[in-house]
């Protein structure tokens, strides 16, 4: 008995432990998520617009040209940019979307595929799978950084540009709320105008120039906002999977001390019993 009581005594001061750390990540993840989820929330609207005025400026015009919308008919090669996270703790998140890029790549076919793998965990599966891996991008953290995602923008682009692929997609966690995540895989180049009204619109200088001007800045945007949705159900994932930890820990812990008690009790009714039958025999 005494033997158990030592284990389980063992056991909570683990658990203890654990249950420290625990809710110490989750009080991080909160304030990341906190932080992430205000940046996106401003940004929608904007790119919301932005993405309105774009798509009715092409359709207003027979004549449109930009390099990015244009339909290429290069190598049958795409190139699709995969968002996960640097380290894990975040319960399915990464599972979800690296499960949702996989099928997209199957149907593609795995041979004309080429990854830009962003976060550590896609790009550890899929080198580990063989793939054909252009660029990583390792380190992020799930914190958004500018330049970060300048850089990001400045490589697909690129990529399409060169004619090095045909297409590019992308393939992230979309944010709806703190509990709700959701794998999406987009195209985001060529830009394919959106079905909508015709608007006729009086241009200066010209549609080239006023292209020129718009395109780039509606791709940068677009593609922050999705490097933001990606990072922001990272932090709430990790969130929701240390709560959860926390909680159990803390049901294991009241567990543990209830089981701790007994032993105890059983203990001490042993050392009465004990001191009975000794009395008993030293009378008899």
């Amino acid at each position: 008995m005494m033997k158990s009581l030592k284990q389980i005594k063992n056991r909570i001061r683990s658990t203890e432990n654990t249950k420290k750390v625990t809710a110490a990540m989750e009080m991080v993840s909160v304030a990341k998520l906190n932080r992430t989820e205000r940046d996106l929330l401003a940004l929608r609207p904007y790119v919301a617009s932005l993405t309105s005025l774009t798509h009715n400026l092409i359709n207003s015009q027979d004549k449109a040209r930009h390099s990015l919308l244009e339909v290429r008919q290069g190598p049958d090669k795409i190139c699709l940019c995969v968002i996960t996270s640097d380290s894990g703790l975040c319960g399915s998140y990464n599972n979800n979307i690296i499960r949702a890029a996989d099928n997209f790549i199957n149907t593609r076919g795995r041979d004309k595929v080429d990854l830009v793998c962003v976060g550590r965990k896609g790009f550890n599966y899929f080198n580990k799978n063989n793939l054909s891996i252009l660029n990583t991008y390792i380190g992020l953290n799930g914190r958004f950084s500018s330049n970060a995602a300048a850089g990001i923008i400045d490589n697909l682009t690129g990529i399409f540009i060169s004619g090095k692929a045909s297409g590019v997609y992308i393939a992230y966690t979309h944010f709806k709320t703190a509990l709700v995540h959701e794998p999406r895989v987009e195209k985001i180049l060529n830009i394919e105008p959106l079905p909508g009204p015709k608007t006729e619109y009086i241009l200066e200088p010209d549609i080239t120039s006023i292209l020129n001007e718009i395109i780039p800045r509606y791709i940068s945007m677009r593609l922050r906002l999705i490097i933001l949705e990606a990072f922001t159900a990272e932090h709430s994932a990790r969130t929701v999977a240390m709560k959860t930890a926390t909680d159990n820990a803390r049901d294991l812990l009241q567990g543990l001390v209830l089981l701790r008690n007994k032993v105890r009790q059983a203990n001490i009714t042993q050392e009465i019993m004990e001191i009975i039958s000794s009395s008993e025999a030293l009378k008899g």
